[in-house]
């Protein structure tokens, strides 16, 4: 066993992820059901076994389960909790008021953001430390040796076909460090047996790794244009501003595939690959973006209007000649060394994490993830608050709990109704309140309804629909006219932003609300829903 502070985590058995003893949402539901609701959920089961069923990784969908989450959406302690973002921020008013700072107020600082602050990176760090995977991080929390072995396992063989005489001399060394009695013993994924912690041998891993990182790096930066990973995004998004579905007169963009074509064009000159070319295809290859180019601009000279604009482009078969330049790319972006290629590339900076000996210890990995999550820090503060003079302590202590609740709440949700059940980390002076449903069927179409509430255009409900990997439906309802008359002046806008992310925008609409919420988009009684994640603001 492994203790820390209110947590205990169990190496060799499954966590008590959901029980009425650890999650205090689910002794709410509990203590206010009546017996019938009771008999219900029980269906002639213990609730041990109850509990057990909501352990498993995917959901049964049992009536049970249904049971006890229409309770718990329904019970008026949990309906009346409010946002998390509010607790937070009455959470750091509280603590104000000491000159010396307690810890929990250094860590709610760190984690709360301002919503124009933030990016997608720093959004999926705040939502996986949000407390709502704790247990399932911890559960299954990797031996760091064997992932190591396997990212080394994975390098050898995406390198084994090179043709660069360094490759073998790399190869060589991976083998000798998979040959390490620290690595060939490693053979544990999930901690059932404490690994190997030899710091003499485990240092000495960290160098090897560290030279084989420096290496890879040696060699990539003076990798060929089209093997970047620059070079293949922009590839992709000129084959998508090209697709036939692009090719309507609400979508179709003639500047920005203008722009999209001359930065490839750019970055292919810079190919040593291309340029040594003596295939037919890559001589001319140079000569079809300028003449592309230039057609373009005129078509933007000459047609203003979008469906004008499309007709010409039409005409001059532009579009077949765009798939001609990208197949020779796609050719020689084929030919590229394995050295340089995606799988090699992918490899580095999962490598760079292992070259300081600490992060070869499983047990510095469990530190990570508890001095990280929002729930681990609030159950940490707990002791730290009691043994503390501060002139708030008793208001500090409940806003605690009830940060704490409405985690266990958003874990009770997740559980109950094989989704994530997550709230929004930052802050929105614009928004008074609102939920995220987001919900996957089994065709891999994901369907996401928003519901806010704004301070100043009151209801706003959105539905959006996204399919084919990158095609999106968007319906719009909201009562206020001055807000709809701002959406439609900006639908150009949305669209010209989907399509430089690479989403084909396929029907954007704009609807007064309904008297009763609108059907969602995923309503009907021909799609099957495997999968949902309601996110909560």
């Amino acid at each position: 066993m492994i203790y820390f502070s209110m947590i205990n985590i169990s190496l060799n058995k499954q966590l008590d992820i959901i029980s009425p003893n650890t999650n205090k949402a689910l002794a709410v539901v509990l203590k206010e059901a009546t017996p019938k609701e009771i008999d219900a959920i029980l269906k002639d089961k213990d609730l041990k076994s109850v509990i057990n069923s909501l352990l498993k990784g995917s959901a049964q969908n049992s009536d049970s389960d249904k049971a006890l989450l229409n309770l718990a959406k329904n019970n008026p302690t949990l309906k009346d909790l409010g946002n998390v973002t509010t607790t937070v921020k009455e959470l750091l008013s509280a603590l104000k008021s000491e000159k010396n700072p307690l810890s929990i107020e250094t860590a709610l600082k760190k984690f709360l953001v301002d919503i124009k602050e933030l990016s997608e990176p720093v959004l999926k760090q705040k939502l996986e430390n949000s407390g709502v995977f704790l247990e399932s991080k911890l559960k299954n929390v990797q031996n760091p040796q064997l992932e190591l072995k396997s990212l080394l396992t994975s390098l050898e063989k995406s390198i084994a076909k090179s043709e660069i005489p360094s490759a073998k001399l790399l190869s060589k060394n991976i083998k000798e460090m998979l040959a390490t009695p620290t690595l060939k013993e490693a053979a544990n994924s999930a901690l059932l047996q404490a690994p190997k912690n030899d710091k003499a041998a485990l240092v000495l891993l960290a160098k090897g790794v560290e030279n084989i990182v420096s290496k890879l790096n040696e060699q990539l930066r003076s990798t060929d244009v089209i093997a970047s990973r620059g070079f293949e995004k922009q590839l992709s998004k000129v084959q998508h501003l090209i697709s036939a579905k692009m090719l309507s007169t609400e979508n179709f963009k003639p500047a920005i595939l203008q722009e999209a074509l001359g930065q490839l064009s750019t970055q292919a000159a810079q190919s040593a690959q291309l340029m040594q070319s003596t295939k037919p295809e890559a001589k001319g290859l140079f000569d079809a973006f300028a003449k592309i180019i230039e057609s373009l601009k005129v078509i933007q000279q000459e047609s203003p209007m979008p469906k004008a604009a499309l007709d010409m482009l039409l005409e001059k078969k532009i579009p077949q000649e765009v798939r001609t330049v990208i197949d020779v790319l796609k050719s020689a972006v084929e030919k590229v060394d394995p050295m340089f290629s995606k799988e090699t590339v992918a490899l580095v900076p999962k490598l760079v994490s292992f070259t300081a000996p600490q992060k070869l210890i499983a047990e510095n990995n469990i530190k990570e993830i508890l001095s990280g999550d929002l729930k681990s820090v609030l159950l940490k503060a707990g002791e730290e608050i009691t043994k503390s003079q501060h002139p708030n302590q008793q208001e500090i202590l409940k806003h605690v709990d009830k940060l704490l609740l409405q985690i266990d709440y958003s874990q009770l949700l997740s559980h109950l109704s094989n989704s994530s059940s997550l709230y929004l980390p930052f802050s929105w002076d614009s928004l008074q309140e609102g939920n995220i449903n987001i919900k996957k069927d089994k065709n891999s179409t994901f369907y996401c309804d928003i519901d806010l509430k704004l301070k100043e255009y009151g209801e706003l409900k959105l539905k959006l629909a996204l399919y084919e990997e990158n095609q999106i439906n968007i319906h719009i309802y909201s009562h206020n006219i001055e807000f709809k008359e701002i959406v439609k002046e900006s639908i150009a806008s949305l669209r010209s932003a989907l399509i430089e992310a690479q989403i084909t925008p396929r029907e954007i609409r704009i609807f007064d609300m309904p008297n009763k919420s609108p059907l969602s988009l995923y309503e009907t009684p021909q799609r099957e829903i495997e999968m949902g994640f309601e996110i909560k603001v």
